[in-house]
């Protein structure tokens, strides 16, 4: 609860309630001055309406002021993969075989070939596989379930490559269900349904390996072109939730989201970085492999 804004009357026991408590109390009777409060307290800049420390004073500067404010969430960097040698791994990584959800803001350049989004693998073997990949021949984002050698395709839309614009694309997946009709893999581009398919088997190999930006198996089809904000959940997000993380084209902070196994924001990495953090507490980092001109700041 902030102070109120300018056009509410606002005292200054009430402010130092807010500063106290986080939340403004218009009524109030603690004494104090505006002296007291602008110099000897912690002011939370994070705050849309920031009061300065810098006398003569005025209760104006309080219009507004949010002490519980938490930091806007930053979004200037992207990683910028060349199609050519650049891409992230991290091995193992749990929770995904069964059933899990992808979200990643991608902006593709022109592609020559295919070019994967996101891969998990089996250690051995190829029966076993959850592929997010630009399909080159068919023109469009494919994601791709393959359990137990048995595959399942969904597709977005035509018209993404070399557009110019960032598109935000999430795929998930459900198989083993005792409810057979939860078992569907689907894919959304900007917040909308494009493709679903049905899934009649499920993972019967091990744990695998997560690889971001080629095909970990034939090590070819790298990604030409940006991404952000890569989060990975262990469960199946439903359509509100994707639209709610597409957020009308403007990323968010998804650090709190339920289910979220990694999260990579791609804000703190720079060129010659050999990792990249998870931002999602889970200590997933990843590494970056090739890591010349790999930082962007064209953004969602």
């Amino acid at each position: 609860m902030a102070v109120p804004d300018s056009g509410n009357p606002i005292s200054l026991a009430g402010i130092r309630a807010e500063i106290a408590n986080n939340a403004y109390n218009a009524s109030a009777t603690t004494i104090t001055t505006l002296q007291t409060i602008a110099t000897e307290t912690s002011i939370n800049s994070n705050s849309a309406s920031t009061p300065n420390a810098t006398a003569p004073h005025a209760m104006s500067e309080w219009y507004s002021y949010d002490h519980d404010a938490a930091a806007s969430f930053a979004d200037s960097i992207s990683f910028d993969f060349d199609g050519t040698n650049d891409y992230l791994t991290r091995n193992p990584i749990d929770q995904l075989e069964t059933t899990g959800s992808v979200s990643v803001w991608v902006k593709l350049d022109s592609m020559s070939a295919n070019g994967f989004i996101f891969q998990i693998r089996e250690e051995e073997g190829t029966n076993n596989q959850i592929i997010l990949l630009w399909n080159n021949a068919s023109g469009v984002i494919r994601g791709n379930v393959k359990f137990a050698g048995t595959t399942n395709v969904v597709d977005s839309g035509s018209g993404l490559e070399n557009d110019g614009n960032w598109h935000h694309v999430a795929f998930t997946w459900m198989s083993g269900s005792k409810t057979s009709a939860n078992n569907i893999t689907r894919i959304y581009i900007d917040g909308s349904q494009t493709d679903s398919d049905a899934i009649g088997n499920t993972w019967n190999g091990t744990a695998g390996e997560l690889v971001i930006g080629r095909n970990g198996i034939q090590s070819n089809s790298y990604f030409n072109g940006h991404m952000n904000d890569y989060a990975i959940f262990s469960d199946a997000l439903t359509s509100s939730e994707v639209s709610a993380i597409y957020n009308s084209g403007a990323p968010k902070d998804e650090s709190s989201h339920s289910g979220l196994v990694a999260y990579y924001t791609m804000e703190a990495y720079s060129d010659s970085d050999t990792t990249l953090a998870d931002d999602s507490g889970n200590s997933n980092t990843i590494t970056i492999t090739n890591s010349t001109n790999i930082d962007s700041t064209d953004t969602p």
